[in-house]
């Protein structure tokens, strides 16, 4: 299981820890059936947004935060958010500013040259801090709004912010849905989820279902805000707090206000592992068993890792991609290639990018050179591509080995 644990952990012992517990408030406005209730909605968040207090440390609004309602025509909802996106995210600044908060909100990023659904962070001194774009956008924001889904069409890792000790993950709405993207959130090991949603048919127990696994599956806190669908409706709402024991620690039905919940970040749910083994988080437990090359996405292309496959392997060496795919492609189980120091990243992730998990990578580093930096640059880039269960080294300067072994010590190294 290190082998999946080190580059995180390394990350993670170097930021400070944040002074627990936190207060967070997630506000859960109605969602407008006609023009006049949208409006009615919007001016009634940037009021609530004004309630916020120097009490809280994070503040959590919904999707489409300034369209929260339905329009008239297609056409209507990226005209409305155009008018009124600007005064509702300098709201947002302002709130975060007078009350040393982060704010996340839900909204549309119409200064994109495609607009895109972006959940903006702000810190607490009211500036801009990071935005999150939407990693699954239904038909509708595509097809009906003309929102940008061209980043969503090639790989990316996930959206990681640590502000003040805290790492944030994100997700939106929809993203909520492709349960097989949590255990790969969770390698990255998020202290707090933030979900700005506008889920609207869901059921109540459905949306526990769903919310609840989240946080259990990727072990951190969710903060979730969405939309009510009317003070009697059983749809939809549901914004909430949950912790990584998969308790609900708070949340809202179909009331329209917000809710506030203290959680220390921090506190971590540890489970028996089982046959012996220490204790240990959930997705940590799971990745020991996994077998991704059972399962879609990964697919018969996925192959074991290293520790799992045969001393004896089909093996092919080379430096040019077209030719290691084609040796994967026709039953290589090994393939080899070399990098050097002053230009290791193009050729690295080029072959990450088509070949990553397809097969065991023996990675030769040439010549001299390699300095900290670009030796943690490649061990970096193997887990931002989940590749390090199959990597190897090959070095032949044994002082160079010694510092692998001490830098990636999950990496197998030899001459």
């Amino acid at each position: 299981m290190k082998r999946f644990l080190t580059l995180a952990l390394l990350l993670a012992a170097a930021l400070p820890s944040f002074a627990a517990p936190m207060k967070a408030r997630v506000i859960q406005p109605l969602f407008g059936q006609d023009r006049a209730a949208l409006d009615k909605s919007y001016e009634w968040t940037l009021r609530e947004l004004q309630r916020c207090n120097k009490s809280l440390d994070i503040v959590v609004l919904p999707e489409f935060s300034e369209v929260p309602g339905a329009t008239p025509q297609p056409e209507d909802f990226l005209k409305i958010a155009r008018e009124y996106g600007p005064a509702l995210l300098k709201e947002c600044s302002e709130t975060a500013r007078r009350c040393s908060t982060l704010v996340f909100c839900g909204a549309i990023d119409t200064e994109c040259e495609v607009p895109r659904n972006a959940t903006f962070v702000y810190g607490r001194d009211g500036e801009l801090i990071g935005k999150y774009y939407k990693e699954h956008l239904t038909a509708g924001e595509w097809k009906k709004y003309g929102l940008d889904k061209s980043y969503t069409e090639e790989w990316t890792k996930p959206l990681m912010m640590d502000i003040e000790g805290v790492r944030y993950a994100f997700l939106t709405c929809y993203d909520f849905y492709f349960y097989e993207n949590y255990s790969n959130i969770a390698r990255w090991k998020p202290d707090v989820i933030i979900g700005c949603s506008h889920q609207r048919s869901d059921t109540f127990r459905a949306l526990d279902i769903i919310n609840t696994f989240c946080a259990y599956n990727t072990g951190a806190y969710l903060v979730r805000a969405s939309v009510s669908m009317g003070r009697r409706s059983k749809l939809g709402g549901c914004s909430c707090v949950v912790a990584p024991t998969g308790k609900i620690l708070g949340k809202l039905r179909s009331q329209v206000r917000h809710l506030d919940v203290k959680f220390d970040p921090k506190a971590k749910y540890l489970k028996p592992a089982g046959y012996g083994n220490p204790p240990a988080m959930h997705s940590e437990y799971i990745e020991i068993g996994r077998r991704p090359w059972k399962y879609r996405p990964g697919g018969s292309a996925i192959c074991p890792p290293l520790a799992e496959m045969p001393a004896e392997r089909n093996y092919f060496f080379s430096n040019d991609l077209g030719a290691l795919g084609a040796a994967v492609a026709t039953g290589a189980q090994e393939i080899g290639f070399s990098l050097t120091a002053g230009d290791w990243a193009p050729t690295l992730e080029g072959i990450l990018r088509k070949l990553s998990c397809h097969a065991v990578m023996d990675i030769h580093l040439d010549g001299e050179g390699w300095d900290e930096e670009a030796l943690k640059g490649v061990a970096g880039l193997l887990f931002d591509y989940d590749a390090m269960a199959h990597a190897r080294f090959t070095v032949s300067d044994p002082a160079l080995r010694e510092r692998l072994a001490a830098l990636a010590p999950d990496i197998p190294c030899g001459e």
